[in-house]
């Protein structure tokens, strides 16, 4: 049975299992954690108490914590996303969910969800990012009571976010980090940059990479110390990041330059 884990100490409140081959839970248990749950093939039947419902791919069960439970097999069932989230995260930026479970059969949500799942498994995706896309999910699906901010210290706000991204965006940053740097939630902080500069932070500061990275390129330096420099995990992320950008790959951009000379 093939398996990854996400497990990162600076992203304490969440972890992510995935499984190929999902096996059967068959005796009753509970989770410290609130859990997110979601399959790709096959057909389980979950069980709380009394009530039993048959779980399909296209949908997702939401189970909180110390809610009693287990789950049997009907079908062979491939690729399990199961995220273990605590309760205190949740509260700390605002959310809330007091059922004691939900299957939501909603296609749509499914999928932002399993893109969140292999968002998180990704190894060349930063912690910033990765953290940015839950909270857009969690924006999405929880309840969450929305606290007003005056707009001129919105916008006063994110200058000084912008100006603070500018200086750091080198750095391996997390948003409860600059949420606490700049005295907001995490909810607030995603709010009020986007609403200023139309981009998520993560967004913001993969476009300040590239364009480090179109600068050196200029120099004539070797594209693998480039992606080094400009803070991409390796040449083929740079790659990526830059003809999304761009249109045309770094190698071919600085072959453009230098043939002109």
């Amino acid at each position: 049975m093939k398996s990854d884990i996400f497990k990162n100490d600076k992203l304490d409140f969440i972890e992510l299992l995935y499984l190929e081959d999902v096996t059967p839970c068959s005796k009753t248990h509970t989770h410290e954690e609130l859990t997110i749950f979601a399959i790709k093939k096959g057909s389980l039947n979950l069980i709380f108490n009394e009530s039993s419902f048959e779980f399909l791919p296209n949908e997702i069960v939401i189970i909180n914590n110390h809610i009693p439970h287990l789950a049997s097999l009907n079908k062979e069932s491939k690729n399990g996303y199961i995220i273990y989230l605590k309760k205190e995260y949740l509260k700390n930026i605002d959310f809330n969910f007091t059922s004691s479970y939900e299957i939501i059969k909603d296609k749509n949500i499914y999928k932002n969800f399993i893109k969140i799942c292999d968002c998180l498994l990704d190894k060349k995706v930063s912690l910033l990012e990765k953290e940015e896309m839950f909270y857009s999910f969690c924006l999405a699906f929880f309840s969450f009571e929305a606290k007003q901010i005056n707009i001129e210290k919105e916008s006063l706000l994110a200058l000084d976010i912008k100006k603070y991204l500018d200086e750091n965006y080198l750095e391996e940053l997390i948003l409860n980090d600059l949420a606490l740097k700049f005295d907001l939630t995490v909810v607030h902080l995603i709010r009020v940059f986007k609403k200023e500069f139309g981009l998520p932070i993560h967004s913001y500061i993969l476009n300040k990479k590239v364009q480090k990275a179109k600068e050196l390129l200029s120099f004539n330096m070797p594209i693998i110390q480039i992606a080094q420099n400009s803070g991409f995990f390796d040449q083929s992320h740079l790659n990526r990041s830059f003809k999304r950008i761009f249109q045309i790959t770094p190698k071919e951009y600085q072959k453009h330059i230098f043939s002109k000379c």
